[in-house]
């Protein structure tokens, strides 16, 4: 799912499909998928020129919502335009900055087009 939290463009977040918290929860078969998922997700985000990220961030946490999901971040290492706006990665080569504010549902689904009209 497309993130409502836009960290940097192109935020999104894995989900478990069963209810577990933990990684070493997940069997293999889910790990196999898992890193399908996430593969499909970085070369289309890498072959689409509006996002083309120079590196993608993975954070699992589970503080608040104790079900096991990853936050997908791409990383840039110069400005991108989306939207009539510019998305600078402020903090570029180190930690992502944790945004708190959400981004329009509109955005969020303008975003989603366009991520995944590549798939």
């Amino acid at each position: 799912e497309v993130s409502f939290r836009q960290h940097t463009l192109g935020c999104f977040i894995l989900f478990a499909k069963r209810n577990i918290e933990k990684f070493s929860e997940l069997q293999s078969e889910e790990l196999e998928e898992l890193t399908k998922v996430m593969n499909e997700i970085e070369t289309t985000l890498l072959q689409n020129p509006v996002f083309a990220p120079d590196r993608f961030n993975y954070l699992q946490l589970g503080n608040t919502l104790q079900h096991l999901h990853i936050h997908g971040i791409p990383r840039y290492a110069s400005p991108r335009e989306f939207d009539g706006q510019e998305w600078i990665d402020e903090t570029w080569g180190m930690p992502p900055m944790w945004s708190k504010k959400d981004v329009s549902p509109e955005l969020v689904l303008r975003i989603k087009k366009e991520m995944f009209g590549f798939l």
